[in-house]
C-alpha cells in the first residue's frame, strides 16, 4: 500500500511540475511578445526579463541586419546600438552603482586613478564589490548566447570572454575625470590569448551632451576623430580591438558634482589574430600594454582640422 501511495505522489509531483514548466514557458513567450509589441512585461522578474528579451533569435536578427555596417565603419569596425537591454534591468544595475558614493573623485578607493592620462577614474573588478544585478549582467555578457551574437556581428570566430576582469569590470569616472586616447593591451599572457573585441554598456540616465564624457574614436594617424559618442543609458558600443583602435574620453568631464560616467566594460579574446591588426603587420613578439596617444594637428576632437564626424547625423542604431 505504501508503495502505491509513493507512486501516486511522484506522479502528482511530476504533473504539477509539468504544469509549472508549461506556465513558465507561456509567461516567457508572452513577455517576449509584449516587448516586441512595445509593451511592458510587469508580470516577469527583472532578471527573467533580461534573458527573455535579449534572446538568441532577436540577437541573431540584429547581427544579420547590421554586420555589414559594423564591418564598414570608420576608423575601425564598430557599431553603437541603443535599446538592446530592458530598461527595468538597466535601472536595477544603475541603482547598485550610486553616484553619491564618490569621494575626492574616487568611487572605489581600492582602484582609483589620479594621473594626467586617466584621472578621477575608478574600477571595480572584484565581484564581491558588485551588486546582484551587476553580477548577473556580467554573467550574461559572458554567456554563449551573447558570445555567438558578437561573433555573428563582428565576423570574428571562436571568441572567448575574459574569465576575470583584466582592465574591464565597472568603470566610474567622476566630474573632471578623463581617459586619454589609447590602444589597449593586446595579449592576455596568462592564457596566451589575443584581444579582439571591446564592449561597453553605459548606465547614465539623463546625461546631456553638455556633461561630456564622450567616447571618441580616432584614426590610426591620430589626425582624424571619426566618432564622438554620448555615454547615455543602455547604449551598447562594440568595436574590433587592434594595436591601433585608438579610443578614449580624453576631455575633462563637465558633469556636475554628484554625477558620474558609469559603464560596464568587457573584453573578448581569440587564440591568434590577423597580421593586419598588429603594429607593422607583425604579431610575433609585439605584445604590449596600453599605448597612449596624442592628437596631431589639433588639441581636441571637435576642432575643424581633426573633426571627421557629422554632429547632426545619428551615429547609432536602435534595436
Amino acid at each position: 500500500m505504501a508503495a502505491v501511495v509513493s507512486i501516486v505522489m511522484v506522479l502528482m509531483l511530476n504533473f504539477h511540475y509539468d504544469i509549472f514548466l508549461y506556465n513558465d514557458l507561456c509567461t516567457q513567450r508572452h513577455a517576449v511578445k509584449n516587448y516586441d509589441d512595445g509593451e511592458k512585461s510587469d508580470n516577469v522578474g527583472v532578471i527573467e526579463e533580461l534573458y527573455q528579451v535579449v534572446n538568441s533569435q532577436r540577437l541573431s536578427k540584429i547581427a544579420k541586419d547590421h554586420r555589414q555596417a559594423y564591418a564598414d565603419a570608420y576608423p575601425f569596425p564598430h557599431i553603437v546600438i541603443d535599446g538592446i537591454f530592458p530598461k527595468r534591468f538597466l535601472e536595477a544595475v544603475s541603482r547598485e552603482i550610486p553616484e553619491d558614493r564618490i569621494e575626492n573623485g574616487c568611487y572605489n578607493k581600492k582602484l582609483c586613478f589620479k594621473e594626467d592620462i586617466q584621472n578621477n577614474k575608478s574600477g571595480v573588478v572584484d565581484e564581491n564589490d558588485m551588486g546582484l544585478y551587476t553580477r548577473v549582467f556580467f554573467a550574461f555578457l559572458k554567456s554563449s548566447t551573447w558570445v555567438k551574437f558578437l561573433e555573428e556581428l563582428s565576423g570574428i570566430n571562436d571568441i572567448i570572454p575574459d574569465p576575470h576582469y583584466r582592465g574591464s569590470g565597472l568603470h566610474v569616472t567622476a566630474s573632471g575625470g578623463n581617459l586619454n586616447i589609447h590602444a589597449d593591451f593586446n595579449r592576455y599572457k596568462k592564457y596566451k590569448l589575443d584581444r579582439r573585441v571591446n564592449t561597453f554598456v553605459y548606465l547614465n540616465d539623463d546625461w546631456p551632451d553638455s556633461y561630456g564624457g564622450h567616447l571618441e574614436l580616432w584614426g590610426r594617424d591620430m589626425k582624424s576623430c571619426y566618432q564622438k559618442i554620448v555615454p547615455s543609458m543602455g547604449r551598447f558600443v562594440v568595436f574590433s580591438s587592434t594595436d591601433f583602435s585608438y579610443h578614449g574620453h580624453p576631455q575633462p568631464q563637465t558633469s556636475p558634482e554628484g554625477r558620474a560616467r558609469r559603464s560596464m566594460a568587457l573584453y573578448y579574446f581569440t587564440n591568434g589574430r590577423p597580421q593586419n591588426g598588429c603594429l607593422n603587420g607583425n604579431c610575433e613578439g609585439n605584445d604590449h600594454s596600453t599605448l597612449f596617444q596624442k592628437p596631431e594637428g589639433c588639441k581636441v576632437c571637435e576642432e575643424a582640422t581633426c573633426k571627421r564626424y557629422n554632429e547632426n547625423a545619428p551615429y547609432w542604431i536602435t534595436a
